[in-house]
């Protein structure tokens, strides 16, 4: 952009500040809608108030959209205002940073806006909640009320949540404009008090956007807000298939390993196998007990699996894999089982609090090798190092299928371009992997169309093995006989080429500047936290100076506490000033 086109002004001032403050009803920075180093004017009708932890996250991103997320925001721009929008999107594409750049936009937009998003599972509320902060929006993921707390753009709930109290979200859309986003909504046909819950809960909201990754047929209960073909799939305002996300880069290719498997009736000895060629009942018979942790089958699988997982984490150290098995205690069976044969202490993520020894968090942030769950992490959840997967479960619908190998199909930018799943041979799961790698063989071939080269006529049928390539080598790298990673060999390369420096030379300079692969995650990995989270340690930093303060005063707790104001309706700065005059009691007692 030329010079002479950019505001010279760059900060808002103090009255203009404060209109926009009347305004949205909110207090924290000012900041511009559309950014200044774009040509965003500074004056009110392009000023935002984002909370000061949300604008410094927001300082540090730049939200660079997708061919196909710019093509999604371009259609929702030319939508017909108040119609339900649908997005559907293969798992793993970004659909969570599409919609929530088109939240931001539309809160921006007009006065006293909000947005709420409905999801399948409470892991999901966190997840949703920290990826806004990047977009400058706080969102409430409990306590609701009649209206969102202070300082909060709307709010993070369930799908069981608004099933159970549909008239608090009704509230709160009836209190001030408000879109909604609903996450994964073919979970509503799951339950029928989901659909009937977003209906009442959201009919009076301005917006609403449903997504969905893989679109579904309706089994006689369509779902509130949603459209359907003559056949009864749900029809997407915008799509955004498989093919076109593998010739984009933006998902993984699929490796299938379909095993085999017998089982023996121990009293009459008859035999029988899992394989292609039964039907459908013969294999939901057999894959139910075949998949008994007890068994050969389970061990065997769970080996194959390590081993390639071995084999990944080689070149990708952090490179995790994902068991998914079919209820609670069969969790628990496998996960013995893995402890067994491989030496590793996976991490167990199941629905039932009182079994849940790990979280989805924790283990995204480490480099522990197995995740155990049920469907807890089946779909929504963004684990990007996983890479292997090992089907357990004998939930075998096609939408589950393609939500669960979702899980390790999202690319990094890294050597980790394909996903390897291991399946039982069940005829139905099969089906299913063709299907997938169908669609990988048509985007190889397209591609390759597009790059004007021809493609023999029996390509589309090779095996899809061809398509494949193991990951080889090493993550560790030597320069001067000491190791490097990938990503510090590969920036040390770059500085070498460019200055005619030798790649030890390089390397010994950053090595004094104190500038290493250890140094750079180190930083990468700093976390900010949401208000709601800030909130909430204050409160505890309250009760716990308050309890101290109610021994030295000789007196109940509640009796410190009255001469405040409730901390559950307090503001962050509040709950900081109530807590700096307790400290300020303690001392002066103490002196």
């Amino acid at each position: 952009m030329n010079k002479e086109n950019k505001d010279p002004k760059r900060a808002f001032s103090k009255k203009e500040k404060l209109a926009v403050e009347l305004v949205s009803g909110r207090t924290g920075d000012a900041d511009h809608i559309n950014p200044h180093s774009k040509g965003g004017k500074t004056t009110v009708e392009n000023c935002q108030i984002i909370s000061p932890t949300a604008n410094k996250k927001k300082g540090a991103f730049v939200y660079k959209p997708r061919k196909w997320q710019q093509e999604f925001m371009d259609s929702w721009n030319r939508r017909d205002e108040g119609i339900p929008f649908m997005l559907i999107s293969i798992p793993g594409s970004g659909k969570t940073m599409a919609t929530l750049e088109v939240a931001r936009k539309w809160i921006a937009a007009g006065p006293d806006r909000r947005v709420v998003i409905v999801v399948p599972t409470v892991n999901l509320k966190t997840q949703w909640a920290k990826e806004a902060l990047q977009f400058g929006l706080e969102l409430q993921t409990k306590e609701f009320g009649t209206n969102f707390r202070h300082g909060f753009h709307g709010g993070v709930a369930t799908y069981h949540l608004v099933g159970n109290s549909p008239l608090l979200f009704r509230k709160l859309c009836s209190a001030a404009p408000t879109m909604v986003i609903f996450d994964e909504i073919h979970h509503c046909g799951e339950d029928s008090h989901f659909g009937s819950g977003i209906k009442e809960g959201f009919e009076l909201a301005k917006e609403k956007i449903s997504m969905s990754g893989t679109p579904w047929k309706s089994d006689g209960k369509p779902i509130p807000f949603v459209r359907y073909d003559g056949n009864g799939y749900a029809v997407g305002n915008y799509s955004y298939d498989y093919p076109h996300a593998l010739r984009d880069g933006v998902v993984r290719y699929l490796a299938f390993d379909h095993a085999k498997g017998s089982i023996q009736n121990d009293l009459t000895g008859e035999s029988s196998e899992l394989h292609e060629g039964i039907t459908d009942e013969e294999a939901a018979f057999r894959l139910n007990r075949l998949l008994e942790p007890d068994g050969e089958f389970v061990r065997q699988q769970v080996r194959d699996a390590h081993r390639k997982l071995c084999e990944c984490r080689k070149a990708v150290p952090d490179a995790g894999g994902l068991a998914v098995c079919k209820d609670q205690t069969h969790a628990l069976k496998i996960a013995n089982v893995i402890k067994e044969e491989t030496g590793c202490y996976p991490s167990i993520i199941v629905s039932d609090a009182e079994l849940e020894n790990d979280n989805v968090e924790s283990f995204r942030k480490s480099s522990k090798e197995w995740l155990v769950a049920v469907k807890k992490v089946s779909e929504g959840t963004d684990i990007k190092r996983l890479q292997v997967l090992c089907y357990l479960t004998n939930t075998v619908s096609e939408l589950f299928f393609r939500q669960v190998i979702g899980r390790v199909s999202r690319v990094r930018d890294m050597e980790d371009y394909e996903g390897y799943v291991y399946l039982p041979a069940d005829p139905r799961l099969i089906g299913f992997s063709k299907n997938i790698e169908n669609a990988q063989v048509l985007a190889i071939k397209e591609e390759a169309e597009t790059e004007g080269r021809e493609i023999e006529r029996g390509e589309s049928q090779m095996d899809f093995t061809t398509y494949t390539t193991q990951h080889e080598g090493s993550e560790v790298v030597l320069i001067g006989n000491e190791e490097v990673s990938v990503q510090e060999y590969r920036e040390i390369e770059r500085i070498s080429e460019s200055q005619g420096l030798s790649m030890e030379k390089v390397r010994a300079v950053r090595v004094m500047s104190g500038i290493s692969s250890s140094n750079v995650s180190m930083e990468e990995t700093k976390e900010l936290t949401t208000l709601e989270e800030r909130c909430d340690k204050w409160r505890k930093k309250c009760r716990k100076s308050a309890y101290y303060l109610s021994k030295l005063l000789d007196c109940h707790p509640a009796d410190v506490h009255k001469n405040f104001a409730p901390q559950k309706g307090m503001s962050e700065s509040q709950l900081q000033d109530k807590h700096k005059k307790i400290i300020a009691q303690i001392n002066q007692l103490k002196l």
